[in-house]
């Protein structure tokens, strides 16, 4: 399982918050705000992930961008009716093969890293909850997805534990209102990690497992390295239903 990030022995020492599990509550479509963090060089891999194609579901076709592929599964998501792509606006365009949902290109905002992704989202959606999804997870399947957008909790993270938060991926998550105030404050002090919100008092907070819908390891396969990038194209289905509905698009 790759670690929550490089900064999870800070995030311990924080003041835990409140756990809920296995809550839901009922939201119209225009309550959840889909969010696709495209940002980030790529040092590890040594390119951009952004546009890095899945294998293709019929030969001499392109495969999904990874942009492509985050922004189908959102659609597919239930509760998701309008997709911002986060990045970097004149770098990141929408996908033009996904209608799915309303697919718009944002801004970063403040910070750097995936917080500046996020907050570029809240900071175009205000008020709004924001279903996150980083480009570089190409394994989380729309039943994760779809289990994140009906929690209850303030923040509610793809966990591969949930016995420990410290697995929780916070880069694919249901953050709300609460959560997003918390990130823009830290932000506004210069801290820009977003792994110490797992354990912050004030905010509900639930994991929710990824067991149920695979490997943990598999299902929330981080995109950082080739091997990573080789694991990922091995073990990426183009038959599964999100990829069926991208094609037909």
């Amino acid at each position: 399982m790759n670690p929550p990030g490089p900064h999870a022995a800070d995030a311990k020492r924080a003041q835990p918050g409140s756990l809920r599990r296995g809550t839901q509550r009922s939201k119209s479509a225009a309550e959840v705000v889909g969010v696709v963090l495209a940002g980030g060089a790529g040092s590890r891999l040594g390119r951009s992930k952004a546009g890095l194609r899945l294998p293709p579901g019929s030969p001499g076709e392109p495969g999904p961008t990874l942009v492509e592929w985050a922004t189908a599964r959102l659609g597919a998501t239930p509760r998701i009716g309008e997709i911002l792509v986060a990045g970097d606006g004149a770098a990141i365009e929408p996908p033009a093969n996904v209608r799915t949902a309303s697919v718009t290109a944002v801004g970063d905002g403040p910070g750097a890293g995936p917080a500046a992704g996020v907050l570029g989202a809240a900071r175009a959606r205000s008020g709004a909850s924001l279903l996150v999804l980083a480009c570089d997870l190409p394994l989380a399947p729309v039943g994760l997805l779809s289990a994140l957008a009906s929690s209850a909790a303030d923040l509610a993270a793809a966990a591969g534990d949930v016995s420990d938060r410290w697995t929780m991926n916070l880069t694919c998550a249901l953050w709300t209102p609460p959560a997003l105030g918390v990130l823009a404050s830290r932000a506004a002090g210069g801290d820009f990690r977003l792994y110490p919100l797992a354990g912050c008092s004030g905010l509900t907070i639930e994991p929710v497992a990824a067991a149920p819908f695979g490997n943990p390891d598999d299902v929330l396969l981080n995109v950082n390295t080739a091997d990573d990038w080789d694991r990922a194209r091995r073990l990426f289905d183009p038959r599964s239903p999100a990829a069926l509905r991208l094609a037909a698009t």
